[in-house]
């Protein structure tokens, strides 16, 4: 499995630019095609010092549209929006994301069989409830589709088809949501790309993918459960707590808008904790994110999400797993799922809070293949899991555990 980098900077100053909307505007996200934007951008919004992204397209939030920029420094950024005032609304940090990938421990707990037992899926597959009819979106590096049946997808790069990337840690999450829901249909969404040894990327693509993902979802209502084992590790690539261009903590950030906006229109959001704890952080954690209260950050601490931390399957804390509470809510995770197992052979073990999300995203595509988890709102859904979750510590909510460890089969007993 490829390393994650370690401190790696862009040359340049990365934002998200929210632009105030005009009818070009619309017409290219409608469209999905920037080069409607493109020349209107370039002849009326811009500063020397700054480059607009021509790789995506403007998206629509509220009465704004996001795009990305590249500026020469934070003096180029200041200068834009002075000159701007009739264009621009608000700047923000587009902080680089990376997949959630620990370094330790060496060996591997069980394997996918012991997981399956571990979640108590009796009741799920004495219903019939393994998924059949459910989308899961893996939001991630790609899917090998010789090893995943992968049914369709979005890559915001040109020149790749859904399916066609080589097993590494997309590959991984796939076979891990499928441990529950093995009859899922599973859609591959490549945001984190390959460069140089390295897969990255930045908010604004998965600004774009969500996108992508809410307007798939209102043109085909349905149950959908959208996977994200990735996340920020180092907030010295985002601009500082307190200031207006803030990803971690602030959830005016349109990241976390377009996160709420998801949850909003019915789809599961789950999100890996991340994998700073205090007792085996990963090592590109920034040294500022790393344990209690500071590594749930963004997106993977919003309280509209299912925020999961990992253990094994003998219900060991794993050191890697990141603490809460959360930067933008405290009671994260909410719960705990299972991983550091052999399972999808893409390396000698299925690891990080990057497996035990997917396994956790399955319960809920299983459950939500069942007519009475049908039309459960994601909040129900998620109550349901934390309430019926195997508490420890003494019950309540743990910053290790969450709610507890995932039972399944008590969560879809406890659904009317």
């Amino acid at each position: 499995m490829e390393q994650q980098p370690e401190g790696k900077k862009s040359p340049r100053v990365r934002k998200i630019v929210m632009l105030n909307e005009h009818e070009w505007l619309h017409e290219s996200f409608a469209t999905k095609q920037m080069n409607i934007a493109e020349g209107q951008l370039e002849s009326r919004v811009r500063t020397p010092g700054m480059q607009f992204e021509t790789m995506g397209y403007p998206i629509q939030i509220d009465k704004t549209f996001a795009v990305a920029a590249e500026f020469e420094d934070e003096g180029a950024v200041e200068r834009f929006v002075a000159e701007n005032p009739n264009d621009v609304d608000t700047v923000f940090s587009d902080a680089e994301i990376s997949p959630f990938n620990p370094v330790c421990p060496n060996n591997a707990v069980g394997n996918d069989q012991d997981v399956r037992n571990a979640l108590n899926l009796l009741p799920l597959t004495s219903a019939g409830a393994q998924g059949t009819g459910v989308r899961i979106v893996i939001v991630d590096t790609g899917i090998d589709g010789s090893q995943i049946n992968v049914v369709g997808g979005y890559n915001p790069r040109p020149g790749i088809s859904p399916g066609t990337a080589p097993p590494d840690h997309g590959t991984m999450v796939a076979f891990d949501a499928l441990i529950a829901a093995p009859q899922a249909m599973i859609f591959d969404y490549a945001l984190l790309q390959s460069q140089g040894g390295m897969w990255v990327g930045f908010l604004s693509d998965a600004i774009r993918a969500f996108s992508e993902i809410m307007v798939d979802h209102l043109a085909d209502p349905g149950p959908l459960v959208a996977v994200n084992s990735w996340g920020m590790y180092d907030t010295s690539t985002d601009a500082p707590v307190g200031n207006p261009q803030n990803y971690s903590s602030n959830p005016t950030h349109p990241f976390n808008q377009i996160t709420a906006a998801l949850v909003g229109s019915g789809v599961d959001v789950v999100f890996a904790a991340g994998n700073c704890g205090s007792t085996c952080p990963a090592g590109f954690c920034g040294s500022n994110d790393i344990g209690p209260g500071n590594s749930i950050l963004g997106a993977n601490s919003h309280p509209d999400v299912v925020s999961v931390a990992a253990v094994t399957v003998n219900h060991d804390m794993l050191g890697y797993s990141s603490e809460g509470p959360g930067t933008l809510a405290n009671s994260k995770p909410d719960i705990a799922g299972f991983s550091h197992f052999k399972g999808s052979g893409v390396s000698s073990i299925d690891t990080g809070t990057s497996a035990a999300c997917p396994v956790v995203a399955g319960v809920i595509a299983a459950i939500r293949s069942s007519q009475k988890g049908r039309n459960l709102s994601p909040q129900d859904m998620k109550d349901f899991l934390l309430q019926n979750a195997n508490a420890m510590h003494g019950g309540g909510w743990d910053p290790q555990f969450g709610a507890g460890i995932v039972d399944a089969g008590t969560a879809f007993n406890a659904i009317p």
